[in-house]
């Protein structure tokens, strides 16, 4: 069966009904190539979560929730404009981090918990 390589767009002749690639090699940029857009589409958003996620866990360390001031948590570097989701605490919605829920307080004072 002739079919097209979906990397390189030569035909070829395929061993396999479910062959795409010419070789093992083709498959393997085509698809490091996928990866790599759509790591590139998300970096944005991602490599904030990410740097958040790491003061977090280095701030909390074994503790189960702290009070910080807000100045304090962006003098290390955590980013207020994302979160990756809400989360339901007393009633109440707020923003979450992966599995820290982050409560803004009175005078500047944030409250964190680890769910």
């Amino acid at each position: 069966m002739i079919k097209t390589d979906l990397l390189t767009g030569e035909k070829f002749e395929s061993s396999r009904s479910n062959q795409n690639f010419k070789n093992p090699q083709n498959r393997i940029r085509y698809y490091n190539g996928k990866a790599k857009n759509l790591r590139l589409k998300t970096a944005y958003i991602n490599k904030p979560l990410h740097n958040n996620i790491r003061i977090l866990d280095e701030i909390m360390k074994d503790k189960a929730e702290i009070v910080l001031h807000k100045q304090f948590l962006l003098g290390k570097g955590l980013s207020f404009g994302v979160h990756t989701h809400y989360e339901t605490f007393q009633g109440q919605q707020y923003r979450a981090i992966y599995q820290y829920i982050i409560i803004p307080l009175d005078n500047g004072q944030i409250k964190i918990i680890r769910k």
